[in-house]
């Protein structure tokens, strides 16, 4: 699996929010011929205004942008996008659409096997020559500017062969059957667009609290990129993504195969995984508690009951901690308070929980994978998803450090046995140790609710 013979890419980790954000901006800025861009979640937020903004502005510079989301999370906005849809220089296709605009639901209860295979996938592209791949969706929770909840996320920066590979992967996505142009469920004039433009120019203008404001000259964001590109390091690196063909009920699980066939090597001496929803069934807990036995270390950290955003999820990964610990898997859940988030956070850093996003895992400190791909069944056997496999010590020693942060006691609990009773133990706010006999930060109606979907057969949901 290693990719020896690849050429070298050009890469660089993306762990800030205002780095991720900026970033983004920047190559939309930069853009001179063609921006295409690809995500599972875009919402009406404003950090998705303001990235709107910024497709649009390079649309009325003569770039080229091709916009593909999934449907499921844009229901309701087909008119928003058919207005940007409407730039002769846009063009918006929506992914396994739902059809007709009051039909959600009866389509949902008579097509859920096919409505839910959703495309997960995450990639934002500047003149095929410079792309960001991982984990963010575009939502102020993914940038550190949601008053309530902000995720910890990770994205690869890259130029080189690895961008074409990723433009090709998005042509083979927007050229298939499950992609409709949006302009066959409805189309607007192109002043439909201008109108558009003068009111995110307005809105724009009298934005006070974003903390994102920085010059808006060329030669910032110039200047921006060239530090990016400074902080980068040639390795080999190796596209890994679904065909467009797994979202139309196609049994076909590449992702899954292709990082199976990694973690089922025996030269591993250690694993290190960060991933939001970790539903690792009963082969990977087998896998993970074998490199133990042959003395190789084995650590994972997912969200707590607390952080995560989907009760569901955390009811599926519930009944393999005890088998994970026992397996000697060094087991950590994200605090609602971990201090790592704190320079992520830009609005009431003091009010906002953290919680968990990234899909990151690394081993022996040199084989790297982040992407979009989450270790439970739905990334597995139904979504979509991508993400890049990267051989570099010196990058496979920042993601390796990125992950221990979010393993040390002030930002997560590791999980203990105690009389066959789960314990978790960490640190206070005051930094005073502590053991706990409840999921930390949840209610007594939180834990009843995720007992209760941990008896279902939500995995095939999932």
């Amino acid at each position: 699996m290693e990719p020896l013979t690849t050429p070298l890419s050009s890469l660089s980790l993306v762990a800030d929010s205002d780095q991720a954000f900026t970033l983004r901006v920047t190559l939309a800025r930069l853009a001179t011929r063609t921006l295409d861009v690809q995500y599972y979640i875009w919402d009406d937020d404003t950090t998705g205004k303001l990235l709107i903004y910024r497709v649009l502005e390079a649309a009325r510079r003569g770039v080229k942008v091709r916009m593909l989301l999934d449907h499921a999370n844009q229901l309701g906005r087909d008119v928003k996008w058919a207005a940007l849809d409407a730039h002769p220089n846009i063009e918006v296709r929506l992914f396994n659409p739902f059809h007709g605009r009051f039909k959600h639901f009866h389509q949902w209860l008579y097509h859920a096997p096919l409505l839910n295979h959703r495309m997960h996938n995450k990639a934002w592209i500047a003149d095929g020559e410079r792309c960001l791949v991982g984990g963010r969706n575009i939502s102020d929770h993914y940038f550190g500017v949601n008053p309530a909840s902000n995720f910890r996320d990770l994205d690869w920066f890259a130029s080189g062969p690895i961008v074409a590979d990723t433009r090709d992967a998005f042509d083979a996505y927007w050229h298939s059957d499950l992609a409709m142009p949006l302009k066959t469920l409805r189309r607007y004039r192109p002043e439909r667009a201008e109108q558009i433009w003068m009111w995110l120019s307005h809105w724009r203008s009298t934005l006070k609290k974003y903390p994102y404001i920085f010059p808006q000259h060329e030669g910032f964001f110039r200047d921006y990129l060239a530090k990016q590109e400074l902080l980068c390091e040639h390795a080999p690196a190796v596209l890994l993504f679904d065909s467009p063909e797994k979202a139309s009920g196609a049994k076909l699980s590449m992702m899954g195969d292709q990082l199976a066939r990694l973690l089922d090597r025996d030269d591993h001496r250690e694993f290190l995984l960060e991933a939001s929803y970790f539903i690792p069934g009963e082969d990977f807990v087998a896998a993970l508690s074998r490199l133990k036995q042959r003395g190789g270390r084995a650590a994972v950290l997912t969200n707590s009951l607390a952080t995560n955003d989907i009760i569901a999820a955390h009811a599926g990964y519930a009944p393999y901690r005890e088998s994970l610990i026992r397996g000697g898997v060094e087991l950590h859940e994200l605090q609602p308070h971990a201090r790592a988030m704190k320079r992520q956070i830009r609005l009431l850093r003091g009010r906002s929980m953290a919680s968990l996003h990234t899909k990151a895992m690394v081993l022996d400190r040199r084989e790297i994978f982040i992407g979009s791909f989450n270790m439970d069944p739905r990334s597995l056997h139904l979504n979509t998803e991508m993400g890049y496999y990267v051989v570099s010590e010196t990058l496979g020693k920042q993601v390796a450090e990125f992950i221990e942060e979010g393993l040390s006691p002030v930002n997560s609990y590791r999980l203990e046995l105690e009389e066959r009773k789960i314990r978790w133990g960490g640190v206070d706010e005051q930094g005073i140790p502590v053991l706990l006999k409840h999921e930390p930060g949840a209610t007594r109606l939180r834990r009843a609710f995720a007992a209760f979907l941990s008896i279902l057969p939500i995995s095939r949901f999932f």
